[in-house]
């Protein structure tokens, strides 16, 4: 289980990394990044091994081997890390999570009344107070878009794009856990 928690709160933070380089440096990453893949792809392709004296033979009752009784290969379905019902459940939850911490963040609402969270991230909402400025006090936020991805059984990282009259908008990451059959959202990177 502690496996699942830390490689979930190593891609959130790896991301928020990410989006906190410069935007030259962004695209250097994304580009050696890209390369690498690339490089990677035509070595495993290079690799493989090529149907030599006897080779064909061998691929041939492989894949026979592999078909099944219609004759077509036999593929395992890969589930994924949390389920389409589940991401459904978490996202529900990510959007009330979102109106009533927005409510607080822009000083009109108390830390207390933060919906879907965990007992630690409540309290530590509650002993952090917002401190909103007079500017950020006058504006109206809205929730453009929200993105979830489910990285491990029990985790799943939401990213929220922001729009509130300033001048652009941002973006607002946070975790959210499976706890005792519910979803909780456990931790803000930003915003």
């Amino acid at each position: 289980m502690r496996l699942h928690t830390y490689s979930g709160v190593m891609a959130a933070w790896l991301i928020a990394g990410f989006d906190r380089l410069p935007p030259r440096a962004r695209r250097m990453v994304a580009a050696a990044t890209a390369v690498l893949l690339l490089a990677g792809a035509i070595t495993a392709l290079t690799l493989e091994a090529s149907p030599g004296r006897g080779g064909r033979r061998r691929m041939a009752i492989a894949s026979r081997a592999s078909r099944g009784a219609r004759g077509r290969p036999r593929l395992r379905p890969v589930s994924p890390p949390v389920p389409a019902i589940q991401l459904h459940a978490a996202r529900v939850v990510a959007a009330g999570f979102l109106v009533s911490y927005l409510r607080v963040a822009y000083g009109r609402g108390s830390a207390g009344a933060v919906k879907g969270v965990t007992p630690a991230l409540h309290s530590q909402l509650t002993t952090q107070r917002a401190q909103p400025t007079p500017a950020e006090r006058g504006r109206h936020p809205r929730v453009v878009s929200l993105a979830l991805v489910g990285t491990t059984p029990g985790f799943v990282v939401a990213t929220a794009t922001i729009e509130d009259g300033g001048i652009a908008a941002y973006r607002q990451r946070f975790t959210l856990r499976e706890q005792a059959g519910r979803w909780l959202v456990s931790s803000v990177q930003e915003g």
